[in-house]
């Protein structure tokens, strides 16, 4: 399924604006300011329903509007359809395909899937074990279609042991623990299985698509995975909840379990996160990104990828490599404030929509 076009109604700088896209790689060019970064948020509100920047839904409506509205235009074999999500200042949110109300986005998540890098996705090495975590989960769910079952089963068996070590700290809980605790040894080792399985399969995709961007050797880079339930069975795990126990009324969370994992990405054996520099973290931040989108180029999907101001942190080699990678298959939105970045014939062979020439794109 491919976007065809997307129009935005009063989405932050843009009271009115229609841009059309085109299979491949479209490149969204504009000044600082001009709203470029809006156009990729408004596909990935319309699509997944969540903001790729932080905050809120109000940061999203343009000044003294009190809604706002994206129409995204999609085709699968020759069949349109038109998504759309609508809110409104007090919180209303409406989502749409062809004026049928959807429940939420799960629609479009398997047939036009969404990746994207912005300059802030640093913080997956950057940034704390939660947002590793998410990021492991995300994949692990692309890879497993039962994997979010299996981890919301986690996770309901983790908030009842988690409530229960606060209401012990004003009298025993007893065995009321030991079926949360047998819940959490089976469900969290099958989280630890499935993430670790997600990972042994995508790493070399990653060493790949690294090695292709920088030029340096596929085996440079590598992603380790820390649990500290790894070596256990279900047995060994239930006891060491057992043994926790008054160490966890203390901290009143269970400190044992998936929930504590870690992902770290390795550059020679040397932790990114603390020896790396940020051109070198965001090369390998994009390396992530673009084989997660290799991989769903591979399957039925057509997935949409949207790359912000990434360009302007490559060198020429790098942004050569890059624009070979998105040659391969798939839609992709690139957002930039200097064309020269591309080639001319990088050019020719895209579809430019320039926000300061109305020709590029239909304003109304």
């Amino acid at each position: 399924m491919l976007v065809r076009a997307l129009r935005l109604t009063n989405l932050r700088a843009h009271r009115e604006l229609e841009v059309a896209l085109q299979p491949g790689l479209n490149v969204l060019v504009g000044l600082n300011g001009a709203g470029k970064t809006t156009v990729l948020e408004a596909a990935n509100i319309v699509l997944c329903g969540s903001m790729l920047r932080p905050g809120t839904p109000r940061d999203l409506m343009t000044h003294g509007q009190d809604y706002l509205r994206v129409e995204a235009t999609l085709e699968e074999a020759g069949a349109i359809v038109i998504a759309a999500v609508a809110m409104s200042r007090d919180g209303e949110r409406k989502a749409t395909a062809d004026g049928a109300v959807l429940d939420d986005f799960s629609r479009w998540e398997g047939r036009v899937p969404v990746r994207s890098f912005l300059p802030d996705d640093l913080r997956l090495i950057k940034g704390s074990p939660r947002r590793r975590r998410e990021y492991l989960d995300t994949l692990c769910s692309r890879c497993q279609p039962d994997y979010r079952s299996v981890l919301r089963q986690y996770d309901q068996a983790l908030a009842q042991r988690n409530a229960l070590l606060r209401s012990a700290r004003h009298g025993d809980a007893g065995d009321q623990y030991s079926p949360w605790d047998a819940m959490l040894a089976k469900t969290g080792l099958a989280v630890v299985s499935r993430r670790s399985a997600a990972l042994a399969s995508f790493v070399r995709s990653f060493q790949v698509t690294y090695a292709e961007l920088t030029g340096e050797p596929a085996d440079s880079v590598r992603l380790v995975y820390r649990t500290n339930v790894g070596d256990m069975d279900e047995q060994a795990y239930e006891s060491r909840l057992v043994a926790s126990r008054a160490a966890d009324q203390q901290r009143t969370f269970t400190h044992l379990g998936p929930h504590r994992d870690d992902l770290r990405l390795v550059r020679r054996e040397l932790d990114m996160r603390d020896c790396a520099s940020q051109g070198e973290q965001r090369a390998a931040v994009l390396a992530l990104v673009l084989a997660e989108w290799a991989y769903l180029c591979g399957s039925s999907s057509q997935p949409l990828l949207l790359l912000d101001d990434v360009m302007s942190e490559l060198d020429t080699g790098r942004r050569r490599a890059l624009v070979a990678l998105l040659s391969q298959g798939g839609q992709t939105v690139i957002t930039t404030t200097d064309p020269s970045h591309f080639s001319s014939e990088e050019l020719s062979e895209a579809h430019v929509v320039d926000l300061s020439r109305p020709e590029t794109l239909v304003r109304t």
